[in-house]
């Protein structure tokens, strides 16, 4: 018994570690949120530079670490992967919402559950010989070598060219009666124990966030839920 304890103690240790360097290392998710209902994007972080791009409130981006006042964000517009500038005054960042701890963890799930809200999720062994893999050529002369492009014909997030070992199973929110699968495909090498769930009680919007990686392939995933249904989902690089 008094080894299983001292496994346990060391597993919420490591994950406690693992939460501490998420927050200072790697980047965050928030969102716009300014009175005038947008905000200027810079290309450095000073007032003086120059406006390269305008998000409404509500945008979601991506921040980085910051620069003084300014956070370096990555963001989508117009279904462009972007980068810019926002001074931290016009952000609000989705952990400063209510959360809560998981119920249940073992090496392969993990429930949420409050209320009626219950969310699963699982992991599963990658099959290679049940998907399509689409390496990239070598090229000796340029010294680059073969490696996993894309599986099933999308970009892969997870892994740095090589074969995953692990993909999600299912991510299932149950809202009472109401149940969603929120989208898992090209998503691989989850970590479950970096996983944080966040809701904003007065939009009634869930954000699910993750960071995943096989050591190499670093990346940062958030699900946003709103008005019970499933809105988006976002996909970066959290470095």
């Amino acid at each position: 018994m008094a080894i299983s304890e001292d496994t346990n103690t060391m597993r919420r240790i490591l994950i406690l570690l693992a939460c501490i360097l998420n927050q200072t290392i790697f980047g965050q998710f928030g969102f716009i949120e300014d009175k005038d209902g947008y905000v200027n994007i810079r290309n450095s972080a000073s007032v003086s530079k120059n406006v390269i791009d305008t998000l409404t409130s509500g945008q979601t981006i991506f921040c980085f670490e910051p620069e003084g006042d300014w956070f370096p964000v990555d963001y989508d517009l117009s279904r462009q992967n972007k980068s810019g500038y926002v001074h931290k005054s016009r952000i609000r960042f989705i952990k400063h919402f209510d959360s809560f701890q998981y119920s249940e963890v073992t090496d392969s799930s993990i429930i949420f559950k409050i209320d009626t809200f219950t969310l699963r999720i699982t992991k599963v062994a990658f099959n290679p010989e049940i998907n399509n893999l689409q390496y990239h050529k070598a090229k000796p002369s340029t010294n680059v070598s073969k490696y996993l492009a894309k599986i099933n014909g999308k970009e892969i997030w997870g892994t740095d060219g090589g074969i995953p070992k692990k993909q999600y199973g299912k991510i299932i929110l149950q809202l009472g009666r109401n149940e969603i699968n929120l989208p898992i495909d090209n998503l691989f090498e989850p970590n479950l124990d970096l996983t944080s769930v966040y809701i904003d009680g007065k939009n009634n919007v869930i954000y699910v966030s993750a960071l995943n990686s096989d050591g190499a392939g670093s990346y940062a995933v958030l699900w946003i839920i709103e008005n019970g249904k499933f809105k988006e989902r976002i996909t970066t690089i959290p470095f």
